[in-house]
């Protein structure tokens, strides 16, 4: 529930701190993904592509709708300063308005560029110098990917595409068509080098950078 700022004295500092359950879950699980590889907090906290996860995290919360007149008026420039020196200096453009389910791992920061229609499941990892976006100037439609997907460096995934879940697109490649579930997709064009069965893909551990 939004705070009455007008109604009650305390009303800023209640908004300022308010945090929605939605943003912190999802980081938690974000967080939870790190850590299931063995990372301390210490070495977490150290690292940039935690910051940019949460920095999109608390920009979806800010930009959400019924947000606080207040939060929005004071957290949209703030969010908007951050996003820019983010991508002027750690070179990851993660639009708020692409959709990322929790337990996202980035494991290194820098070239990552997310357009904003991208959609993206719970638990996928991407690696770095990655590309998610249309097809070029002035198209329409960017990929959208499912959950438990691992997307390796390098990577160029253009158009309105969907990769399902559990698929693997290994460094370097280009995916301009739909990747089926549990696949492994490599080269340029990418081609299908490997497919999983369903069995498999719900077996098989998670795959981090």
């Amino acid at each position: 529930m939004a705070c009455d700022v007008l109604g009650d004295k305390r009303g800023p500092v209640r908004c300022l701190n308010e945090l929605d359950a939605a943003l912190v879950t999802e980081f938690k699980e974000d967080l939870g993904r790190y850590r299931a590889y063995g990372e301390s907090y210490r070495r977490i906290l150290l690292n940039p592509a935690v910051w940019c996860i949460f920095w999109y995290r608390l920009g979806r919360w800010i930009y959400s709708p019924g947000r606080n007149l207040l939060v929005r008026c004071l957290g949209k420039p703030l969010h908007l300063i951050g996003a820019t020196w983010i991508e002027a200096f750690l070179q990851m453009r993660i639009n708020v308005r692409a959709e990322i389910g929790p337990g996202l791992l980035i494991a290194h920061c820098g070239g990552i560029t997310l357009h904003p229609e991208v959609v993206i499941g719970r638990h996928c990892d991407i690696a770095h110098h990655v590309t998610l976006g249309t097809r070029g100037a002035g198209s329409q439609g960017a990929p959208k990917l499912g959950n438990n997907v691992y997307v390796g460096t390098n990577a160029v995934l253009i158009g309105p595409i969907h990769v399902e879940d559990g698929a693997r697109i290994a460094a370097n490649s280009l995916v301009n068509r739909d990747v089926p579930a549990g696949a492994t997709v490599m080269g340029v064009p990418a081609v299908v080098v490997k497919q999983r069965t369903v069995k498999e893909i719900a077996e098989a551990p998670e795959v981090t950078v």
